[in-house]
């Protein structure tokens, strides 16, 4: 057997949610916050045209997809840098500002690849609770940084607890991070949300060096399959992250696909606006159901569960993610998606 770090024992592979159950019904794959619509047929062209060319190296500095992405967010086009998904990005990141006798701040519980990202640099990870209200609590991860903390990671809005923080609390709380500390504000969601309050990061990633936001094209886009991410920061904190990130990292069927989906991207719109009605169908039927939410600000929901509400989902072809704290990840899904669930949890509430 070769001689690995023993460190990596603390890491549990990363699990995208079972993609199968023992059910012999229609499954309704509500596990992974995957987009439940096709792309549109622009997006699907552009992916069989460039399936031509996959004998070729992509191009590496993406111009194409730089320029459309630059116009898409209103940014300067040296402020972008792409790879295959935001986890890459995430994790070229933790390599470029963590090692040993370094640490990490966010919170618990969150997007997995921080932690993951956190102990397979060799750093040390500093885990702080969300607040009652299933938030970041902003003021306890800037209390929490350490000496020796290079990074500190804002997910917002939250995975899994679909909650976010306000616009005016995430620039109180840049305030108070130091200079010398990265802020990773991972926005995978960032298209979902609705509530009055929430601001995106950008403007502060174009401010300042030590913010970063990160985007990805699997959500909003619906092109989880072909692994797209694009980090957006000051030239010379990119220039670090580029330091470490593998060549070719966004293939050049993604970037076909995403220029494409820029192009569609106000009927995308109109998409999330259907989505996010679905999700006030559903919260609402959870509530009156008696189950217990979080406020939801993205394409999924946080919902209370006993230790039989997996079970019986899953034997009615639903498949969610549990995270083992009493609470479930529901994605939102089509509306018979949504129906099946629904229908399968009311049949286990009134059992």
């Amino acid at each position: 057997m070769p001689r690995f770090r023993s460190d990596l024992d603390a890491i549990k592979p990363y699990s995208a949610g079972r993609a199968t159950a023992e059910v012999a019904t229609r499954l309704a794959r509500l596990a992974s916050n995957e987009w439940p619509e096709e792309p549109f047929p622009e997006v699907v062209a552009a992916i069989e045209a460039a399936g031509r060319t996959v004998n070729r190296y992509p191009d590496n500095s993406v111009r194409e997809l730089t320029n459309a992405m630059a116009t898409y967010l209103d940014v300067p086009e040296d402020h972008l840098m792409f790879g295959g998904g935001s986890n890459s990005l995430l994790l070229f990141t933790a390599m470029a500002t963590g090692g040993p006798g370094t640490s990490a701040v966010y919170a618990d519980p969150s997007f997995k690849l921080y932690y993951i990202s956190t102990v397979s640099v060799g750093a040390r990870p500093i885990e702080v609770p969300l607040d009652d209200d299933h938030r970041h609590d902003l003021d306890a991860m800037a209390a929490a940084i350490d000496d020796d903390t290079t990074i500190v990671y804002v997910c917002n809005p939250n995975n899994p607890t679909s909650t976010h923080v306000s616009g005016t609390d995430l620039r109180r709380f840049v305030d108070a991070v130091p200079r010398s500390v990265l802020i990773a504000i991972d926005e995978a969601y960032v298209e979902f949300a609705t509530a009055a309050d929430f601001e995106s990061g950008l403007s502060l990633a174009l401010e300042r060096d030590n913010v970063v936001v990160y985007r990805t094209f699997s959500k909003f886009f619906g092109l989880a399959g072909l692994r797209l991410g694009c980090a957006i920061g000051r030239p010379e904190t990119l220039g670090y992250i580029r330091r470490v990130a593998l060549p070719f990292g966004a293939s050049s069927v993604a970037q076909s696909a995403a220029v494409a989906a820029l192009g569609a991207s106000d009927r995308m719109a109109e998409r999330v606006q259907r989505n996010g009605s679905q999700r006030k169908a559903v919260l609402d039927e959870l509530a009156a159901l008696g189950i217990a939410t979080a406020d939801s600000q993205a394409n999924f929901i946080w919902m209370q569960a006993d230790a039989g509400t997996l079970g019986a989902l899953e034997a009615a072809g639903v498949l969610t993610r549990d995270y083992g704290s009493g609470w479930l990840r529901v994605s939102i899904g089509n509306d018979t998606d949504n129906r099946q669930f629904l229908d399968a949890l009311a049949g286990y509430v009134g059992r």
